[in-house]
C-alpha cells in the first residue's frame, strides 16, 4: 500500500482515479488547487507519490514541482498534461517530473505507469546506492549517498529517476548502454516511442554536469546505439 496525493480540479478525473487507487489498495487523498497542494508538501507532508495536472487554479503544476525539487521534495511526481501541449510534457520534465501522462488518458496505462513509479522508488529505497559513494564527472561530483550532484559551492538534488539513469550509466563503466534497455531499467517499460523522455532527462542532466551542455564530452548519445557516460574528457565524442 502506497500514499498518494492527486492534485486535480477536475472531480470527475480525480474522484475516478481515487476510486481505483483505493480499489488497488492504497491510501489516496485528494487536493483540488495549487495552493492546498503547495501547503501540504511545504508543511512536512510526504506521499509516496503524487500525481499532479499541470493546468491547476493558483499555483501550477510546473510552479509546485519546480518548487518542491528546488527544496529536497525528491518523491515520484507523475504529470497529468493536456494532449497536445507538448511544451508543457517537456517543461515538466526539465523540472523534475518522473513521468507525464496526457489526458484524456487510457486508464490501465495511467495505473500502470503508477505502479511502476512506485516499484522504481522501492527499489531506489532498497538498492545499496551509498555504494557507489562520489563519482566524480568532469568538474562535478555525484554523491549516491545523497542524490545529489555537488558543482564548487552548488549542490543540486536529483531526482530519483536522475539518480537511477546516473547509477545505470556509471555502472556501465563507459560501456554504451541501448535507449530499450534504460528505458525498461530506469522506467519500468519498453522504449517504443518515448526516446523523448529519456532525451529530456539526458538534457537536464547535461546541464549539470557538462561545462558545455551543447557540446558535451561526459554524457553522450552515441546515434543508432544509446548513451555512454564518459568520465574521461580524452575519449571521442559521440553525437
Amino acid at each position: 500500500m502506497a500514499r498518494i496525493l492527486i492534485v486535480e480540479d477536475e472531480a470527475h478525473i480525480a474522484q475516478g482515479l481515487r476510486y481505483n487507487l483505493v480499489t488497488e489498495g492504497h491510501e489516496v487523498f485528494v487536493v483540488v488547487d495549487g495552493e492546498a497542494a503547495d501547503q501540504l508538501i511545504r508543511g512536512g507532508d510526504r506521499p509516496d507519490l503524487i500525481v499532479l495536472d499541470v493546468m491547476l487554479p493558483g499555483l501550477s503544476g510546473i510552479d509546485l514541482c519546480r518548487g518542491w525539487r528546488a527544496m529536497g521534495v525528491r518523491t515520484p511526481i507523475l504529470m497529468l498534461t493536456a494532449r497536445g501541449f507538448d511544451r508543457e510534457k517537456v517543461l515538466g520534465l526539465q523540472v523534475g517530473a518522473d513521468d507525464y501522462v496526457t489526458k484524456p488518458f487510457n486508464l490501465e496505462e495511467l495505473l500502470a505507469r503508477i505502479s511502476s513509479l512506485l516499484r522504481r522508488q522501492d527499489w531506489h529505497r532498497e538498492a545499496p546506492a551509498e555504494s557507489l559513494g562520489i563519482v566524480r564527472i568532469g568538474q562535478c561530483d555525484v554523491d549516491f549517498a545523497r542524490g545529489e550532484v555537488l558543482r564548487g559551492d552548488e549542490q543540486v538534488r536529483l531526482t530519483s529517476l536522475e539518480l537511477r539513469l546516473l547509477r545505470h550509466l556509471v555502472a556501465a563503466k563507459g560501456r554504451i548502454v541501448g535507449r530499450d534497455a534504460l528505458m525498461e531499467a530506469v522506467w519500468g517499460f519498453p522504449s517504443g516511442g518515448a526516446t523523448r523522455t529519456i532525451d529530456n532527462f539526458v538534457l537536464r542532466l547535461r546541464r549539470l554536469v557538462e561545462p558545455d551542455p551543447a557540446r558535451p564530452v561526459h554524457l553522450l548519445s552515441i546515434r543508432g546505439q544509446g548513451l555512454r557516460l564518459d568520465v574521461d574528457p580524452e575519449r571521442p565524442r559521440g553525437r
